[in-house]
């Protein structure tokens, strides 16, 4: 993610606050229902696997581990700005997630329909399961690693991870798809500001390059 990502911070923050307008005034609740009567349906071992991995890789253990390596590593690269930037990104979505989770008022899914509960041991407690705290974890630590390593596969196994993320996460019954989507927009956003060029910083690089 490089240059001015204003326009996806707006793009995503709208977009966050409309499906969880959405979510709240159940209208996405048709569409929840059907993907996840479907998901229901499907019976597989692979899926129950990818599932496991991907909930522990977006539970809040493994994630704080995580930023923090990512973070240090910024850090001696010389990049502390960045590296503030992704952990108050971290803690500001986080905070909004729980905020979202007690004020927009999405029914849970149903216990009969969640095959697993997640491995996580410090999620928090909260009345409503929007948006998905998983997926907009992983959107961010994975999104950061897209950002920062540029190389054609890693990339694409980096979106193949989050695309299963985001099934497993209904597939499992432990989110409706529209938490799934909420919590991936509000990563977007957090990531968008993440990388976000600061234009000081651009006047600067570009005065030493005259000189």
């Amino acid at each position: 993610m490089k240059g001015d990502n204003r326009f996806i911070l707006l793009l995503s923050t709208a977009a966050f606050l409309v499906c969880s307008a959405a979510a709240g005034a159940e209208l996405l609740r048709p569409l929840d229902v059907l993907l996840l009567d479907q998901a229901r349906r499907t019976d597989s071992g692979v899926f129950d696997g990818v599932g496991l991995v991907t909930s522990v890789v977006g539970g809040v253990e493994f994630i704080a581990v995580a930023t923090v390596a990512l973070a240090a590593g910024l850090l001696l690269d010389g990049r502390s700005r960045l590296a503030l930037r992704l952990v108050f990104a971290f803690l500001v979505t986080g905070l909004i997630e729980i905020a979202a989770k007690t004020v927009v008022p999405q029914p849970p899914v149903t216990k009969e329909a969640m095959r697993a509960p997640d491995p996580s041991l410090l999620d928090v407690s909260t009345p409503y399961p929007y948006p998905s705290g998983h997926m907009l974890r992983s959107v961010l630590l994975l999104g950061a690693i897209y950002a920062l390593w540029p190389n054609r596969p890693a990339r694409i196994a980096l979106l193949t991870f989050l695309a299963a993320s985001a099934t497993c996460r209904v597939y499992l019954g432990t989110h409706w798809p529209s938490d799934v989507i909420g919590g991936a927009l509000l990563g977007i956003a957090g990531l968008a500001w993440t990388f976000e060029k600061q234009p000081r910083q651009q006047s600067t690089y570009r005065n030493r390059e005259k000189t």
